[in-house]
């Protein structure tokens, strides 16, 4: 079992006001380098809170291709004190692009879109306007992280009522790989759910989308023009919903009644 780690820690700093400089602590996020070896292989390092590690893990080789179900991984030794994950697997593993000594913490190597081959997205969820503004809602006051650092990440698969499994992390990607993971080793499909993102709409972060077969992704931020391109050429229905809860669908709206 997964031992549960601090996310946040405190750090003095200096205020300065109208008043004058004072003493003061803040709240921050805490970030750790995870080292993560695959068959023997050290395969990445990944900049990420220190928090649901064992989902990441399954994440990110869900993501990349290198596992297709949770049984895939016959072990998997995570030391959080050390930030080392040794995880065996079923099949050979042969190292990839994706494959480097360092994946940042918003966004690691993943595949571009001239290398995917992902069927587009066929279903036939609905959600409505005032369904969409409460899930974000849900959303932001979801993380207790969030509330106190605004410097953190979040990432959720939902029902179009409820909320079903959100996860934090200092980089978006790791956030969602966490709840992909998540959802792997739970045995909840992500293909008749809404995804939920806190941060930018990049074309890395829609294929990960894609490839899980979401119909619908929601986020506050704004996407990417490629992010928009590659959602409406997988069929999904790209949804922003902002600060003060106005709704903007790029594409595929079909599915928003309301």
């Amino acid at each position: 079992m997964e031992e549960k780690t601090q996310q946040t820690t405190t750090v003095p700093a200096s205020s300065f006001t109208e008043d004058g400089r004072a003493e003061a602590e803040e709240i921050i996020c805490r970030e750790i380098a995870l080292s993560i070896s695959v068959n023997g292989t050290e395969t990445a390092t990944v900049l990420c809170s220190p928090e649901d590690l064992e989902d990441l893990v399954f994440g990110l080789l869900y993501s990349e291709g290198a596992i297709e179900k949770s049984a895939d991984v016959t072990s998997i030794n995570l030391d959080a004190a050390r930030a080392l994950a040794q995880v065996e697997i079923k099949k050979q593993f042969k190292p990839k692009s994706w494959t480097k000594p360092l994946i940042a913490t918003g966004g690691g190597k993943g595949n571009s879109p001239g290398e995917i081959n992902i069927k587009p997205v066929t279903s036939k969820l609905m959600v409505s306007t005032n369904q969409i503004i409460a899930l974000m809602q849900s959303f932001l006051k979801a993380s207790p992280v969030y509330c106190a650092t605004r410097g953190i990440h979040s990432a959720a698969v939902a029902s179009p009522d409820a909320i079903i499994v959100r996860r934090d992390d200092i980089g978006r990607h790791n956030a969602l790989d966490k709840v992909f993971g998540s959802c792997l080793r739970s045995g909840i499909r992500p293909d008749e759910k809404l995804v939920i993102i806190s941060g930018r709409v990049s074309s890395e972060m829609l294929l990960k989308v894609a490839a899980r077969g979401s119909p619908l992704l929601l986020t506050k931020a704004v996407p990417t023009d490629m992010g928009i391109s590659l959602a409406k050429e997988m069929g999904i229905t790209l949804v922003r919903c902002s600060r003060d809860y106005a709704v903007t669908a790029y594409c595929n709206d079909w599915r928003i009644a309301g």
